[in-house]
């Protein structure tokens, strides 16, 4: 295994400054930087002397089984001392720098590591290089987990939360809710992020179609994009399949994801058609309502472009007429107006 902090001008601090020395060989590209090692509690560092030594043990314990200055391990942990390239080749921190990775192979080829206490000769021949990108989860977690976006959406959700309280709105509280949960993805394991938003999705969704259109389809949006990330989340990048990088049980998982997502999208398609259905179908009732095609009579004479009374299920309505109508004509009505306008059917 081969630690490189790269490009130019990287850093691996922290967690990762234990990646880079707990690799068998560790290199550094110029003007990189190591270091600043000491464990953090939530945003508070830890300074008990139990944690820190076994911590600083640990790394130093490692370091030393591949022949490096396991002393750095102790400055690292303890003191959070930082080195760039040259310090940490010059103290033998790391095995090598190297301006990219193609150099970096071509100096390792032809040395010696050590391996489980004895050296062995590294022989490098046209490797095959394979670049494994985040998958979509972490790089979401990775984006939350900056601080000014983390920032913003916890003040957002708290903003609209107390703007939900005071207005006792669904939609409001519904949004407030889920983007305090979204700001706390970064929090969870990243393993576990597609079953949080593919909840989340599924809560907003059943939440929008229960208030009856309320909030005017903004959940049901919602819902349908957080299952989405919640199912781009679940896949790993393509690059993955088939490489060494195994995945236990992974498509069984995606085969029991795919079929909950199968089931949720027909029940939505259900209760979208059949909502659809109820809208496009013409209401008994519709003639009651708007007065379209029911006929009546004309109790005086309406003048084209004047106005008349005529009488329709027994009640006075005022009209208007494209043509002549004489007192006592059969009218049907052919928009509902107001006033309403008429057309005759039958004159005496």
């Amino acid at each position: 295994m081969i630690g490189f902090v790269y490009p130019d001008y990287g850093y691996a601090w922290s967690g990762g400054t234990y990646l880079l020395l707990s690799t068998q060989i560790a290199a550094m590209a110029p003007h990189t930087v190591i270091g600043s090692c000491q464990p953090i509690e939530g945003s508070t560092p830890v300074n008990y002397s139990k944690v820190l030594n076994a911590f600083a043990t640990y790394l130093a314990t490692a370091m030393a089984s591949y022949g490096r200055n396991a002393s750095y391990a102790y400055l690292c942990v303890e003191q959070n001392l930082n080195l760039n390239a040259e310090e940490a080749l010059r103290y033998h921190v790391i095995n090598y720098v190297a301006t990219d990775v193609q150099q970096l192979l071509s100096e390792i080829n032809g040395s010696y590591v050590e391996l489980r206490g004895s050296k062995t000769l590294l022989i490098v021949q046209s490797p095959s290089l394979i670049y494994v990108q985040p998958t979509f989860g972490e790089a979401l977690q990775a984006w939350l987990m900056n601080p000014i976006v983390q920032g913003v959406l916890s003040l957002l959700a708290l903003l609209i939360i107390i703007i939900a309280v005071a207005t006792a709105h669904p939609l409001a509280a519904s949004i407030g809710v889920a983007l305090f949960i979204f700001s706390a993805l970064p929090y969870i394991s990243t393993g576990w992020v597609w079953v949080l938003l593919f909840a989340m999705g599924v809560v907003l969704l059943f939440m929008g179609l229960l208030t009856g259109g309320a909030t005017h389809g903004i959940l049901e949006g919602g819902g349908v994009v957080l299952i989405g990330l919640g199912f781009l989340s679940l896949f790993p990048t393509f690059q993955l399949q088939g490489q060494p990088i195994v995945i236990q049980e992974y498509w069984p998982l995606v085969a029991g994801a795919s079929a909950a997502v199968a089931v949720l999208a027909g029940l939505v398609a259900l209760i979208l058609w059949k909502a659809i259905a109820v809208h496009i179908r013409r209401p008994v009732s519709e003639p009651l309502l708007t007065l379209r095609g029911l006929e009546g009579t004309a109790i005086e004479d309406i003048r084209p472009g004047g106005a008349g009374y005529i009488v329709v299920l027994g009640e006075y309505w005022r009209a208007t007429a494209k043509t002549y109508i004489k007192r006592g004509c059969r009218v049907r009505v052919v928009d509902p107006g107001p006033p309403l306008v008429v057309e005759p059917i039958d004159c005496a």
